[in-house]
């Protein structure tokens, strides 16, 4: 399911010049809307010399909050990593990347992707599809090789402050408390569904020695720009979730997100093209193999409920986006199967063999401790199972890559 197109405000040119005269830009030739979703507003902007951005008009979110978004970006971006759009400084402060306007709306300037949603060039057949997995899983490989040290680990935001898709809500239980609480979804059958993949949620995130870097948080195609012609990496757009966390869970949430067809089929050779192209840059390590099919079910869940709030309780008047959490609740249940996870795990074995014994993508920030402890994560490890069975199965899938197993639960 596509995000639906909301514009959050009206935009004047007046507005648009006040704003775009703070930062350090040519001035404005001509500006366009670019439709999204709720937490910003975008517009493209041309300057009087064709230079290109995007004006980010962020809604709900403070200065700090901002700028601790547009902080990793351009970390990134200082690092090397040129694939994926930083934010451009204040005209007054070099180091100044934020403003509030007169309302209280925080602004930021982003750099200009010139590309196309990766979403939409996979759906009008332009490209294969694992063409375009390919490019994303090299990239989102890429930025997660991208060097943060200690004392950047320290100031930078963590997953555990903000970001990731919300993640802390749902280990403190903060959302849970919210959703059980609220009159409008009383006796829904989500309750009793979150609840079941909160306790295994928990105990993923548990899992001691995950290797940490920068995430983008939120790799989902519509987030990510590409070639029309040729599906090859244009950047990775949308800041808002962007921090510091276990790696395992961006390419989890990609591998998610992005692999399942619109008949809700896992697609075994997205799913291979996408792993492939990451592990060439950056291996899984043995602990990250193991929590895979765990945190693609933890990554679901926080998207899955971040659609059923907006649209049950926050939102109940977009009636039309109701069920729009089902989509993402019937991945999490396929991926319960254990011929769907014999296959993902066959894939990852079959990576895992072809990597030199002594090669190792272990992170500079493995073993930083989280600036905040998970509340309420215990170390309740339920990894431990048939993996024989599931080897098996995953072999025998891994045999044939274009295999495709298809679940319906409605």
């Amino acid at each position: 399911m596509a995000k639906a197109d909301v514009s959050k405000e009206e935009v004047h040119r007046e507005m648009v010049e006040i704003v775009l005269s703070s930062f350090a830009f040519a001035p404005l030739k001509d500006f366009k809307i670019l439709f999204g979703g709720y937490s910003g507003t975008s517009i493209a902007i041309t300057g009087s010399d064709g230079s290109k951005a995007v004006l980010k008009v962020c809604h709900g979110y403070t200065v700090e909050e901002v700028d601790s978004q547009v902080a990793i970006a351009v970390h990134a971006r200082t690092h090397g990593f040129a694939g994926m759009c930083t934010a451009l400084p204040r005209r007054s402060d070099p180091t100044s990347f934020t403003l509030s306007r007169a309302d209280g709306a925080t602004c930021c300037l982003l750099s200009w992707v010139d590309g196309t949603a990766a979403d939409k060039v996979v759906s009008a057949g332009r490209v294969p599809p694992a063409d375009v997995l390919t490019a994303v899983g090299g990239g989102l490989a890429q930025l997660h090789s991208v060097t943060v040290s200690q004392l950047a680990a320290t100031t930078l935001r963590s997953i555990e402050d903000a970001g990731g898709c919300d993640l802390r809500k749902h280990i403190n239980g903060e959302l849970e408390a919210q959703l059980t609480s609220s009159e409008a979804v009383v006796g829904h059958n989500f309750l009793p569904f979150y609840e079941r993949q909160l306790a295994s949620l928990r105990a993923a995130v548990a899992e001691p020695g995950l290797p940490r870097g920068i995430l983008h948080g939120d790799p989902f195609l519509d987030n990510v720009l590409v070639s029309s012609s040729d599906g090859s990496l244009a950047g990775f757009v949308d800041l808002e979730d962007l921090c510091i966390g276990p790696l395992l869970f961006d390419i989890a949430c990609c591998a998610s997100a992005c692999c399942f067809r619109d008949d809700g089929a896992l697609d075994a050779r997205r799913l291979r093209a996408l792993l492939t192209a990451y592990a060439a840059v950056r291996p899984l390590e043995p602990a990250e193999s193991r929590r895979f099919v765990d945190f693609m079910k933890l990554t679901m869940l926080c998207n899955c409920t971040w659609r059923f709030k907006n649209f049950n309780i926050d939102h109940r008047e977009i009636e039309s986006c109701r069920d729009a959490h089902r989509e993402l609740e019937d991945r999490i249940l396929s991926l319960e199967d254990p011929v769907v996870e014999g296959l993902i795990q066959g894939i990852i074995s079959s990576l895992t063999e072809a990597r030199p014994a002594t090669q190792s993508s272990a992170h500079p920030l493995t073993s930083v401790v989280s600036k905040l402890p998970w509340p309420h994560a215990q170390s309740n490890d339920t990894s431990s199972k048939p993996a024989l069975v599931l080897l098996v199965l995953g072999a025998a899938a891994v045999a044939l890559p274009a295999a495709v197993y298809i679940i319906r639960r409605r």
